[in-house]
């Protein structure tokens, strides 16, 4: 029985990532990635997506921080260049593997996505931001960061970044704004309470 595409690229997603990703990435991995394509799963399911933007926007989940395994910087382009070359090999039609290539070039900072899967897998890529486990992820992704810069950033430093950050970002798709949203307010007002306490203490 042959493989479907989305069966190919994930053995071949799990595979690279596993072996190429280095370990002090503690956000951006395969468990990241598999969320985010479960999260494109729901989210597509929600916007009524048709099959072919379904398969298209799990591919480019997949795909989307692929880049890691070579530079954090610049990751949305090689990533794209990766989803590119694998599916030319698989003989992919060449209009949708456009509209997965700019699927992930989408979820660049700051996210500008235009069409409806792109809106999807920016919305996915940043879920747990309307999630209860996002201090956990949050958590991983300061230890990544604090690698990436070379240097520790104390808790007054790390929550005023978050708290900027998760005010700017918007979610696209009314199934995120509808589920996301309630979430994504009780998680700025319980940041910006470990702010007040922080600079309390600080003084």
């Amino acid at each position: 029985m042959h493989k479907s595409i989305l069966e190919k690229i994930e053995e071949y997603a799990e595979h690279i990532l596993r072996e190429r990703l280095p370990l002090h990435n503690t956000y951006h991995n395969l468990t990241h990635t598999k969320d985010v394509v479960q999260s494109c799963i729901e989210i597509g399911i929600g916007e009524k997506l048709t099959p072919d933007e379904m398969e298209m926007v799990q591919i480019a989940a997949w795909f989307h921080d692929m880049g890691y395994i070579e530079n954090p910087e610049g990751h949305e382009e090689i990533s794209a260049m990766y989803a590119s070359n694998f599916l030319n090999e698989e003989n992919y039609p060449e209009d949708r593997i456009e509209k997965i290539i700019g699927s992930i070039l989408a979820t660049k900072s700051p996210q500008n996505p235009k069409t409806k899967i792109e809106q999807v897998l920016c919305d996915s890529d940043l879920n747990h931001i309307g999630r209860d486990n996002f201090f956990i992820r949050n958590e991983c992704f300061r230890k990544e960061k604090e690698f990436y810069r070379k240097r520790k950033l104390n808790d007054t430093e790390w929550i005023s970044y978050t708290i900027d950050f998760i005010i700017r970002h918007q979610f696209r798709t009314f199934y995120a704004i509808n589920i996301f949203e309630e979430t994504r307010g009780k998680n700025i007002k319980e940041l910006q309470q470990k702010l007040d306490l922080t600079l309390i203490q600080s003084k």
